[in-house]
């Protein structure tokens, strides 16, 4: 069963991060990264993604959309400047969490939680501040005991370049997003 942290008998929530956001915040249970991939920069009509990677420490979950029978799926709130859009974020294929006689669905070890942002025809690059895309995220992180936790992360980009460092990380997410299956036509046999 997942219980919350409780100090005084009320439920309190980690808060991660300073009035000054970084792009990672880290707890003794969760390490949160926040990572962008631009192949064609950050640029009007370009669409990019933006990511929470998750890094969990060893016997610790976070949840999918669905958690099951327990648990609290991850948030992200966005703040990006005008002309960026996000898109529903993009939940990789969960595994089954089983504990006791409760069945829930969510990540071990390592996940990326991507949300693609698109930049509308009219975006401009801010003309003497660096890009600040700001990210609110709250987790709920188990073990056999829960704790609620959130960060504020922020990534600033001074160039409207291409930012592929990130790239390998990105891709072999897109391995673990959820296939669609292919439509039967007319005459298909079982």
């Amino acid at each position: 069963v997942c219980l919350a942290l409780t100090l005084t008998g009320h439920a309190q929530t980690q808060v991660l991060g300073g009035s000054k956001a970084s792009h990672m915040v880290q707890t003794p249970q969760v390490k949160a990264t926040l990572s962008i991939d631009a192949p064609q920069g950050v640029a009007a009509g370009q669409t990019i993604l933006l990511g929470l990677q998750l890094t969990h420490q060893a016997h610790w979950h976070t949840y999918w959309r669905n958690p099951g029978d327990s648990g609290l799926p991850t948030e992200l709130t966005w703040k990006l400047p005008t002309g960026l859009t996000t898109k529903p974020l993009i939940w990789p294929v969960p595994k089954k969490i089983p504990i006791g006689t409760l069945a829930n669905y969510g990540y071990e070890g390592s996940v990326l939680l991507a949300v693609p942002v698109t930049a509308n025809a009219t975006f401009k690059w801010p003309a003497q501040a660096p890009l600040t895309l700001q990210l609110k995220a709250e987790w709920l992180v188990c073990r056999q005991e829960c704790i609620p936790q959130e960060g504020q992360l922020a990534l600033n980009l001074n160039a409207s370049s291409p930012l592929t460092q990130q790239a390998a990380l990105f891709e072999a997410s897109r391995k673990l997003y959820p296939q669609t299956l292919p439509q039967l036509q007319k005459g298909d046999q079982w």
